[in-house]
């Protein structure tokens, strides 16, 4: 009798055992953002890293269902240059309570990383021993938003340099890195100023005209992909992620290039999308 259930007991659970599959995976994504440009101003790619587990639904030897947890970086490398003297730059002094406009020639660099956490769920095709097509989407909720780059601004009465550093969740209006006390020094109209060599992601602007973070907090992919699997258990893939929302906030997105006649920050009312290549390896179970 005990050998009868026994046998019974592995006759259903090991079919059943057989349909349902964990995983992990990892591996590097290589992005950018794509929207619409200003005359100067270029998207380039970044890299990152991603990570996270899975569970895999087999519904017949052809078609699986997957959903998974992730941890990724996203970004891109923002830059804008203009040498003809007529971009503006903000100057947040220490020694003055309101902020100065000078124009000149610009050199921009900023490289963008967002750390997210995804979930994805896809549908999967096995097309051979060897070969998985698949298809689906994503939703992310923003984590960790952050920039670093450098700023050159040069005018006929002074040039100088400032580190970007940005955390873009947690800076606020006209902050500056406290840990770091370098400073840079310059003259306008006869007067000695001085600012933060290091300065957040706000730091050009009034506690008025924060209206939020730069990015939105949550982001929506549509998913293609291919995995190839070494054996039944370990595959090596690649997938594109194409983003169906604008990711930054309108109320914080402006241009680089000109203010309004008021010298207030010009709105760009578009559309920013994240596109990226994600290759990956994992194991399944």
């Amino acid at each position: 009798m005990k050998n009868l259930l026994l046998f019974l007991l592995l006759a259903f659970t090991i079919p059943l055992m057989s349909q349902h599959k964990v995983g992990v995976r990892a591996g590097m994504n290589y992005g950018k953002f794509s929207g619409p440009l200003e005359e100067g101003e270029d998207y380039g790619v970044a890299n990152g890293f991603h990570f996270g587990i899975n569970y895999t639904y087999l519904f017949n030897d052809i078609v699986s269902f997957r959903g998974e947890l992730l941890y990724i970086q996203r970004g891109t490398k923002q830059t804008f240059s203009d040498s003809t003297g007529s971009v503006y730059y903000i100057i947040n002094a220490i020694e003055r309570s309101d902020n100065l406009v000078a124009f000149g020639s610009i050199d921009y660099q900023l490289e963008v990383s967002n750390a997210y956490l995804s979930i994805p769920i896809t549908t999967h095709f096995r097309l051979n021993k060897k070969f998985e097509a698949y298809a689906g989407m994503s939703v992310e909720f923003l984590i960790g938003p952050s920039g670093k780059g450098l700023v050159d601004f040069e005018n006929e009465e002074f040039f100088f340099r400032q580190s970007l550093d940005h955390s873009y969740g947690s800076d606020t209006a006209g902050f500056a890195n406290p840990r770091i006390p370098d400073r840079v020094s310059i003259q306008v109209d006869g007067e000695d100023l001085t600012m933060p060599k290091f300065v957040g992601a706000y730091y050009n602007f009034t506690e008025d005209q924060v209206t939020g973070q730069r990015f939105k907090r949550v982001d929506a992919k549509l998913i293609l992909g291919l995995n190839y699997f070494i054996n039944p258990g370990f595959y090596i893939g690649a997938r594109t992620e194409y983003g169906l929302t604008d990711i930054t906030n309108n109320n914080m997105d402006y241009s680089l290039r000109e203010l309004d006649s008021d010298r207030n920050f010009i709105l760009r009312d578009d559309v920013d999308h994240s596109l990226s290549l994600n290759l990956s390896f994992g194991f399944r179970f």
